[in-house]
């Protein structure tokens, strides 16, 4: 990306609406809102102009489920970045056409009797002209499977299954099919029944908003703290400005992948917004070495080193963490009666992720910021299974959390552990297991975590503190 110039002749609305192709209509909504509009998604381009230029926001909803499939927001000062992000976005909206059609997977205890279900499901969706697809499996298939569905559909005599699996899978709708419904085989019924149910999922989730607290010491800076999330379906970058322990600006960035360049247009449109940022706090997976080199692939580039990099460009302090080290210092500030506590993060299908460790309220970073670091040993464990095939039951998750966690609270015996881990979210299971190995007065207290981007984002703003107190 080119440093900003101080005069930029480029007319990118101009440009966009010459663009216009086949694959979408394109609308002109008003001088600064333009649509790109197509029977299965709509994308929104939005132009703010404020004091000392113009921010251009991107936005994609699917209409299969009304969820935000793509979300980013520029500075616009260079024609190629802005050229490459629209792409990136009209790439997005075009391949929504492969998500259009709603999936869902039945299970029962065999899956023989979900399967003339769905097929009687399947012929009935065809004559009402739904898009809809139906699929069954074995209860002992769910996990596996899942990733390419939106909706689980267990029968009622596995209905034993539903509050664990919603637990389990929080991002898709599981429902327990109506026992008249199944017992009948009302195929229309059990499609009216998904369709109400939807409609409510749907509704709930626009509904919700991201946890907000403001645990940290006092101060007076502006803070800017981004939080990295990766997943195999695509990238969040969680953001928030704070000016003395209030929040001024909160978004969270959608994307398909990400690279280097998305931090700089966060950056970029803060600055533009709000002129000046104390400092940067950045949580990121990987391994953030003593020199700020970043030891993994994060952004599809070797090593480099990211406080240096920012630094030079911005002319700002910038604090690097790792997004589990920044998770355990936000749940050591909610929880100030433990001196002592583990963080543990344990992905959906995921056979390795980390650990954050607090010891006397201190983060342990390790040397080149190696502790926590679980993939160093955890395939050298002795487990019943193949580790990515045990990731993907309820038992093989239980069996592969408890066994990562159980070194470190024989190593520092801490008074709390934090686990954010969608598969084994019953924690007096956790407990029960790891009971055979320690006995129970010198076991933890236990909390499940369903949503980690809070606590990392708190965590980041306190390094982010810590490192102004230290300078000073």
């Amino acid at each position: 990306m080119s440093e900003k110039n101080d005069i930029f002749h480029f007319d990118f609305k101009e440009w966009i609406l010459e663009h216009d192709e086949n694959d979408y209509d394109i609308k002109l909504e008003n001088n600064d809102h333009i649509q790109l509009l197509t029977e299965y998604g709509e994308a929104s381009i939005q132009f703010t102009q404020v004091e000392e230029g113009t921010i251009v926001e991107f936005s994609i909803i699917s209409k299969k489920d009304d969820s935000v499939k793509f979300y980013l927001h520029f500075e616009l000062n260079d024609e190629d970045h802005a050229k490459q992000l629209y792409d990136e976005m009209v790439e997005t909206l075009i391949n929504l056409k492969n998500e259009k059609t709603l999936k869902v997977l039945l299970s029962c205890s065999a899956g023989l009797t979900t399967s003339m279900f769905a097929e009687n499901l399947n012929s009935m969706v065809e004559m009402l002209g739904l898009d809809y697809h139906f699929n069954a499996v074995s209860y002992l298939s769910i996990y596996e499977e899942v990733d390419q569905y939106d909706v689980v559909l267990i029968a009622p005599q596995i209905g034993y299954m539903l509050n664990r699996l919603k637990e389990s899978l929080p991002e898709k709708l599981v429902l327990q099919i109506p026992t008249a419904t199944f017992a009948s085989y009302d195929a229309l019924s059990a499609i009216q029944f998904v369709q109400n149910e939807l409609n409510i999922f749907y509704t709930h989730k626009k509904e919700q908003k991201v946890k907000e607290s403001s645990h940290c010491t006092e101060y007076k800076k502006r803070i800017l703290s981004i939080v990295i999330s990766l997943n195999k379906a695509q990238a969040k970058i969680f953001y928030r400005l704070k000016e003395k322990c209030e929040v001024i600006d909160s978004r969270l960035i959608i994307k398909p992948s990400m690279n280097i360049y998305d931090l700089y247009d966060i950056i970029d449109t803060i600055l533009l917004k709000y002129s000046y940022v104390d400092i940067i706090g950045i949580a990121t997976p990987g391994i953030i070495s003593d020199d700020n080199q970043l030891k993994n692939l994060t952004y599809k580039e070797e090593a480099f080193n990211i406080k240096e990099e920012f630094e030079k460009k911005y002319h700002i302090d910038v604090m690097i963490c790792n997004n589990a080290n920044a998770a355990a210092i936000g749940f050591c500030l909610e929880h100030p009666e433990y001196e002592n506590i583990i963080y543990h993060s344990q992905q959906f299908g995921f056979g390795v992720d980390g650990q954050g460790i607090i010891v006397n309220k201190k983060l342990i970073l390790g040397k080149n910021g190696v502790a926590g670091e679980l993939k160093y040993f955890i395939h050298r464990m002795q487990f019943s299974d193949n580790l990515h095939k045990l990731v993907l039951t309820e038992q093989g998750a239980l069996e592969v959390v408890t066994k990562s966690i159980l070194p470190a609270i024989c190593t520092m015996g801490p008074e709390a552990v934090a686990i954010c881990s969608p598969m084994t979210p019953n924690m007096e299971e956790i407990k029960s297991k790891l009971n055979s190995f320690i006995p129970e007065e010198f076991l933890p207290k236990f909390y499940y975590i369903k949503d980690a981007s809070s606590y990392m984002l708190d965590g980041t703003t306190q390094l982010c503190v810590n490192y102004l107190d230290k300078k000073s």
